[in-house]
C-alpha cells in the first residue's frame, strides 16, 4: 500500500515537498518523451517519403519503354468499327470492310405447356462444345422445364439455358457462351426428347467474324480483332460496313504522363525541403534536419534530370532542351509548347530521352530514375529503409530508457514517502512530548 502522509505536521508541508522533488526527478523522463515523439514523427515522415518515391517510380516506369511512352489517337469513319491503339501501334490509315460478325450458337426445344410442372420424363442430356469432352446432365421425372434450365448452369459447360414463353407455350432455349465456329455445340438426348438434338432447332449458328483489312481477308472467332496490325484492336458491332481507320500520334496523352512524372518529382523535392530544411526555412523536425539519406537522394535525382541523358542522340540530349527544366530550388517545370516543337522536329530524338531502347543504345531517363528509386527503397540495406530502421531502433531504445527512468522515479518517490512518514511520526511524537511538558509546567 502507498504510504499516506498527513501532509502537514507542525506547519511542515511534506506532501508538497515530495511532489516538487518527484517533479524535478521526472524532468529527464519528460525530455525522453519529447525526444521519442520527435523520432516517431521522423519515422512517419520517412514512411510517407517512401510512398512518394514509390509514386515517382511508378510514373517513371509508365514512360520507360516504347509501349508506355507512345500514345496514339484513333478515328473511324464508321462508328460500327471502333479502333483502339496501344504504344506499339504505328501511325497510318487502314481500310476495313466487315462481312460477318462472330456469333454464338442458339437453339430452341419443342413446346411445353408449363415451365413449373414436372415433365414426367427422365434420361440424360449430353452437351459437347467444340472438340471438348461431353458433359452429362441427368433429368428425372420430377424435373420441370425450369429445373432443367437451371441444371445447364450447374453443369459447368460453356452454355446457358433459359425458358422462353411465347404467350401460349414454353420452350427451353440453349445458347453458347463463346462466339466462333469452333465453339458450336451439340446436345445428345438419351431416354427423353426435348427437341434439342434436332438440327432444325438451331436458329443461330456459331460463326467467326470475317473482314478485310487493306484487302487482306481476316477470320477471327471474336468481334475483338487484335494482332492484325501491331498495337491496334478493332471492335466490330455491325456487318456489311466499311470504315477507314486512322492512327496518329497523340501528344496530349504523352504530356499528361509527363506532367504526372513532374508532379511526383516536385512532390519529392518539396517534401525533402520541408523535412530537412532548405535555405532559410528550418526543418519541421530537428531529427531530420539536414538528413543525409534524403539530401543525397535529391542530389542524385537533380544530377539525372539536369545532365545529358546517356545514349541520347539527334537534336536533343537533355530534358531541358525539350521543355523539362530544372529550377534553382530543384523543382521541374514543363514548357508544353517547347515539347510539342521538339516532337515535331525530331520525334525519335525526344523518344530516346525517355525510353530504354537496346537497338539504338538509349538508356532513357525514366529507366534510370526508376532504378535509382529502387536502390533507395528496395531492400533492408537501402539508404531510406536503413534510415527508417535506425530511427525505429532509436525509438525502441528511448522506450527502454524511459521505462528504466520511470522505475527509478517511482522508487525515489516511495523512498521519500517513507522518509517523510518517519519524520511526520517523529514530529508528532515530539509535539506530544512538548505538550505534556508544557502541561506539567503550567500546573506548578
Amino acid at each position: 500500500m502507498p504510504i499516506q502522509l498527513t501532509g502537514l505536521s507542525g506547519g511542515f508541508d511534506s506532501s508538497g515537498i515530495i511532489t516538487q522533488l518527484v517533479a524535478l526527478a521526472k524532468a529527464p523522463l519528460n525530455a525522453l518523451a519529447a525526444k521519442k515523439s520527435q523520432v516517431d514523427s521522423a519515422v512517419s515522415t520517412m514512411n510517407t517519403y517512401t510512398s512518394r518515391l514509390t509514386t515517382l517510380r511508378a510514373n517513371a516506369v509508365s514512360m520507360s519503354d516504347a509501349a508506355g511512352y507512345a500514345s496514339y489517337a484513333t478515328t473511324s469513319s464508321d462508328t460500327s468499327v471502333v479502333a483502339s491503339a496501344t504504344g506499339t501501334a504505328q501511325p497510318g490509315s487502314y481500310d476495313v470492310t466487315v462481312t460477318q460478325l462472330a456469333s454464338i450458337q442458339k437453339l430452341r426445344g419443342t413446346t411445353q405447356t408449363s415451365s413449373s410442372t414436372a415433365l414426367g420424363v427422365s434420361g440424360t442430356l449430353s452437351i459437347k462444345v467444340g472438340t471438348g469432352d461431353p458433359i452429362a446432365i441427368a433429368v428425372s421425372a420430377t424435373d420441370t422445364l425450369g429445373d432443367i434450365a437451371a441444371s445447364f448452369a450447374k453443369s459447368g459447360a460453356r452454355v446457358a439455358a433459359s425458358v422462353l414463353y411465347d404467350g401460349t407455350n414454353y420452350r427451353l432455349s440453349v445458347q453458347g457462351l463463346d462466339t466462333g465456329a469452333a465453339n458450336a455445340f451439340t446436345v445428345a438426348q438419351t431416354g427423353l426428347d426435348l427437341g434439342l438434338a434436332d438440327p432444325a432447332s438451331v436458329y443461330q449458328a456459331a460463326g467467326d467474324a470475317k473482314l478485310t483489312v487493306d484487302g487482306l481477308t481476316i477470320t477471327r472467332p471474336t468481334n475483338q480483332i487484335a494482332g492484325v496490325l501491331p498495337g491496334l484492336t478493332l471492335a466490330l458491332t455491325k456487318p456489311g460496313v466499311s470504315s477507314t481507320i486512322r492512327v496518329s500520334s497523340d501528344t496530349t496523352a504523352l504530356k499528361t504522363k509527363l506532367n504526372g512524372f513532374i508532379a511526383s518529382y516536385n512532390d519529392i523535392v518539396n517534401a525533402t525541403h520541408t523535412a530537412t530544411g532548405y535555405s532559410t526555412v528550418k526543418a519541421t523536425n530537428s531529427v531530420l534536419a539536414g538528413d543525409s539519406s534524403m539530401r543525397r537522394a535529391l542530389d542524385g535525382f537533380a544530377r539525372m534530370v539536369g545532365s545529358a541523358v546517356p545514349g541520347a542522340s539527334g537534336s536533343f540530349a537533355t530534358l531541358g532542351s525539350v521543355g523539362v527544366k530544372l529550377a534553382a530550388d530543384g523543382t521541374l517545370s514543363f514548357d508544353a509548347t517547347k515539347f510539342d516543337e521538339a516532337v515535331v522536329k525530331d520525334p525519335d530524338s525526344v523518344r530516346r530521352l525517355f525510353i530504354t531502347d537496346t537497338t539504338s543504345g538509349a538508356t532513357g531517363i525514366m529507366k534510370t530514375m526508376s532504378s535509382a528509386v529502387d536502390s533507395l527503397i528496395a531492400g533492408t540495406k537501402s539508404p531510406i529503409k536503413a534510415r527508417i530502421a535506425a530511427l525505429q531502433a532509436t525509438s525502441t531504445r528511448l522506450d527502454t530508457s524511459a521505462a528504466d527512468k520511470q522505475k527509478r522515479v517511482d522508487d525515489y518517490e516511495q523512498q521519500l514517502r517513507k522518509q517523510y512518514a518517519a519524520l511526520d511520526a517523529a514530529q508528532s511524537k515530539y509535539s506530544a512530548m512538548s505538550a505534556a511538558i508544557s502541561g506539567i509546567t503550567n500546573n506548578r
